[in-house]
Order: structure tokens, then sequence, then C-alpha cells
């Protein structure tokens, strides 16, 4: 009896989390003058569904740039942060060299300074650089301050130094060096703990607004959040397509967790280590 309550409280509380989502997807379907009508009754009802506000959505928002743009820039952040803060966290958990300490206390203090409080340095520092302008440019702009996060290098160093040392001593009787053992050991190690780091990064750069509306200063570097404000500033106001232009923003990031879900679990660190 406590087993079926306990499933009854936790399927009630999951459908008033998800009700929001459901009607937002719902009324992405309806035409304008229903949007609203209704209200949660409306659910029930699948009159007058159709694909216009889509249709339509996709264009006047310009979505398919948004979409790219924000592909390419999520694709460029993960390509070189994977790699960079990586390697800086293995150097710091593991490598031994004068200031090792000092450098990481230093990048712990990044960790409490908000993007806004960045904008304008970064800003005057990408214009100095000229990666601003051309659609190359920008979108190196995107990518390059983000590359590397003080956040992602402290979260990896953590699972780095979680890893037995009897996995590195058995490279190092095999005659691997430090990058071998980084590369070929200690890396796939942490699996879940990379996987855990990209969901974070397209969480968080996919929903970025600021930092792409400070940059992104033509039509064709926009990325999809601004695709979507777009819809909020060009008359009229349709919320129809705003919903439907939301839900299809929505869609990319929930197939991601889907497919990364698995990967973000402890992992048995000492499996590789025979007795």
């Amino acid at each position: 009896m406590k087993r079926w309550i306990g499933w009854t409280v936790s399927v009630a509380v999951a459908i008033g989390f998800l009700l929001p989502l459901i009607w937002m997807l719902h009324a992405s379907f309806r035409p304008e003058s229903a949007v609203f009508a209704g209200g949660f009754r409306a659910l029930l009802s699948g009159h007058g569904l159709g694909l216009g506000n889509y249709v339509v959505a996709w264009r006047r928002a310009a979505l398919g740039i948004g979409l790219l743009n924000s592909l390419l820039q999520i694709v460029g952040i993960l390509g070189l942060g994977l790699l960079f803060n990586s390697m800086a966290a293995y150097a710091l958990a593991r490598l031994e060299f004068p200031g090792r300490r000092g450098l990481f206390a230093l990048m712990l203090v990044l960790l409490i300074l908000p993007v806004e409080v960045l904008v304008v340095p970064l800003l005057l520092t990408v214009r100095d650089l000229g990666l601003t302008g051309g659609h190359g440019r920008t979108l190196a702009a995107l990518i390059l301050p983000f590359a590397v996060k003080a956040f992602n290098i402290y979260f990896l160093r953590q699972h780095f130094l979680a890893l037995p040392r009897d996995l590195e001593e058995a490279a190092v009787v095999d005659g691997a060096g430090p990058f071998r053992i980084y590369w070929s050991v200690a890396l796939p190690s942490i699996r879940p703990a990379l996987a855990t780091v990209v969901v974070l990064d397209v969480l968080t750069h996919w929903s970025d607004f600021i930092w792409p509306l400070v940059v992104c200063t033509r039509e064709e570097t926009r990325t999809v959040q601004l695709s979507l404000a777009n819809l909020f500033t060009q008359p009229p106001i349709q919320w129809g397509q705003i919903l439907a232009c939301a839900v299809m923003v929505t869609l990319p990031v929930l197939l991601l967790f889907r497919l990364a879900q698995r990967h973000i679990v402890a992992s048995d660190l000492g499996a590789g280590i025979k007795d």
C-alpha cells in the first residue's frame, strides 16, 4: 500500500511539473485565436490543431540560421573545451610543477564571477582581436571566450583525483609517458564526467542570450535564442508562433539529454584493476 501511495504522489508531482510543457506543446499547434482559450481543459481537445505556427515561425524567426549558428558555436566550444579543460584538469590533479596550488586557487576565483561582469572586458578583447563583423569572426567570438571554463576544470580535476593510482602505475611500467597516460588511461576512465560536462555546456550555451546579443550584430550571425527573441520584437506578436519556436528550440536539448542520460552515471573506477 505504501508503495502505491509513493508511486501516486510521484506521478502527480511529475505531471505538475510537465503540465506547462504539455500545454506549450499543445498550444503551439492551435490557431492564434485559440491559444489561450479554454485553459487546461483545451488539452483534451484536438480541434483545430495544425502545423501553421511552425511553418510561419521558422520563416519569421530565421530559425534555420539560428540553429546552424548555435550548433557551430556549441561544437566549437565542446571540441576545444573537452581537450583543453581535461588537459588542464589532469595537470592540476596529477602533475607536480611550481605554483600548481596557487594557480588552482586563482582559477577558483573565476567561479564566483558571473558572465555579466565579464561582458564588457570580453567585448573589448574580441574587438581588439578583430573578431567582430563577419560571420566567421563572430563565430570565433562566440567560441573562444568560453572554450576553457574554471568550473569544468575543477569538476574534471576532482574526477581525476578519484582515479586509483594503480592504473597509472601499471601504464608507467608499460612505458607510457604523461600524455599517453592522460589520453589512454585517465580520460577513458572519466567518461561519465565528460558526458556531464557536455550536457552542462550545451544547456549553458544553447540558452545563452547576453553574449550573442552583444557580438552578433548581423542577422546571419544570430544564434537560436536571438531568433526566438526576434518574434517578440517584430510585430505582429503571435503567441502561437512564439510557442512553436520555443518547442523547436527545446527539442534538441531534450534529445541530447535523453541520449547522454545513461552515460551520466557514476562508474566503477576500479573495474580495470586486477587483484
